[in-house]
């Protein structure tokens, strides 16, 4: 056998596999937009999509209806049928056996399996069997972590980070006990003669980062993303008060001669011994505070107050001034704490704000109306962003591309 005649059976090898495979994953995306798709052929498509970008950029054309049907008119009067006489006849086979409803699933499917594999007869076939990129490849955008700057009153800025487990910082005031907590426990409430004056310091999270800190009465306090707590490294005074912008969830350590307040943008929340979450960014219009056990009073810059017990949570309106307060699932609202987006009847442009401070990206859409969509579900909060976007894209809702730390959402 000469050296052409060779070349031409692995040609056909090569077309054999590709026909084989390209029509077994478009049975399994038509089945799992059915709802038809077993278990184990979920986890073959999953895995399949993995495999590299081109199998999951195939995945989503294939899953966009409008696409095919548009692929399905293109292919008038293009003969690629011929040489794929088997498979097609296959496809016919198969699609005898759906309900009326799936029709132009069928066909669209169909029509784009032999779009692809006929583009393997038009243009010259490569013996490494690799194709090429059908688009420029994603960067992926990892998930937030550990990440903080601690400043401290004399001006100096410590990175958290990188700042060694067990070093103390500030003089003898703060310690770093892990990774991810720095710890003032010890200093307590200050010596009056000792110290009349506050000293501050201020923990500062950037987008895509988490931190924790333990205050000197042994509060702790978990930090999420794009927030920014100030505080004082020992409590004088009547009071416990700290200033935050942002989102963090407090475990206040009880004392009843010293109340605990907390002051964000234009409200107060002042407790005596709790847990709450509280979340008021200045990109948002409202500031929540959401009680989770103990008791808290929430009072405004304008007057109003209201005191919320357990599963109570309280919005501000940032615009009007006006507070309100609703009964919340608690564990829906500090899920971020516990690594999870629960999605609850959010729209995309709420859920996209949570991804952008998670992720640290931009958020760019084709279509304002997008913004409106409502989502309901569970999202992973340790997982790279593409992974988290193609949850969303499920729903067949909406659509993201990434161009480097930019979402382009669009339909």
């Amino acid at each position: 056998m000469n050296d052409s005649m060779k070349k031409q059976d692995i040609k056909c090898d090569i077309m054999e596999k590709l026909e084989e495979q390209v029509f077994k994953v478009s049975r399994l995306i038509f089945k799992e937009v059915t709802g038809a798709i077993s278990e184990e052929e979920q986890r073959y498509l999953e895995w399949w999509r993995g495999k590299n970008p081109d199998n999951e950029r195939l995945y989503r054309e294939l899953r966009d209806g409008q696409r095919m049907m548009n692929e399905v008119k293109q292919l008038e009067g293009v003969d690629v049928i011929r040489p794929l006489e088997g498979m097609h006849l296959r496809i016919r086979e198969e699609e005898r056996r759906l309900r009326l409803r799936r029709w132009q699933w069928g066909v669209a499917v169909a029509a784009i399996v032999v779009l692809f594999v006929g583009a393997f007869y038009l243009f010259p076939v490569d013996d490494k069997l690799e194709p090429e990129p059908l688009a420029k490849t994603e960067q992926p955008i990892k998930a937030g972590g550990v990440r903080a700057v601690l400043r401290l009153e004399d001006g100096r800025v410590v990175d958290l980070e990188t700042l060694a487990k067990g070093v103390k910082v500030g003089g003898m005031e703060a310690v770093k006990i892990d990774e991810r907590r720095l710890s003032y426990a010890g200093q307590g409430k200050a010596d009056g003669e000792k110290r009349k004056k506050l000293v501050y310091n201020e923990v500062e999270v950037p987008r895509g980062g988490e931190f924790d800190l333990v205050l000197a009465d042994g509060t702790t306090v978990w930090l999420n993303a794009g927030s920014k707590l100030r505080y004082p490294v020992e409590f004088v005074g009547k009071e416990r008060r700290v200033f935050l912008e942002g989102e963090a969830y407090f475990a206040v350590a009880k004392d009843t001669e010293m109340p605990f307040r907390v002051e964000i943008l234009q409200q107060i929340v002042e407790v005596l011994g709790t847990e709450f979450n509280v979340s008021g960014y200045t990109d948002e219009a409202a500031i929540y505070t959401t009680l989770v056990t103990g008791k808290v009073k929430v009072e405004t810059d304008s007057g109003e107050n209201m005191v919320l017990a357990p599963g109570e949570q309280s919005m501000l309106d940032c615009r009007d001034g006006h507070l309100d307060k609703q009964e919340v699932d608690v564990e829906k609202v500090i899920a971020w704490k516990k690594g999870m987006f629960i999605l609850e009847e959010q729209t995309l442009e709420q859920i996209m704000q949570k991804f952008a401070r998670w992720y640290d990206m931009e958020v760019v859409y084709r279509d304002e109306e997008l913004k409106n969509i409502i989502f309901k579900g569970v999202v992973p909060r340790y997982t790279e962003l593409r992974e988290v976007l193609n949850i969303l894209e499920k729903t067949n809702e909406v659509k993201f591309d990434i161009e480097e730390r930019t979402v382009i959402v669009f339909k």
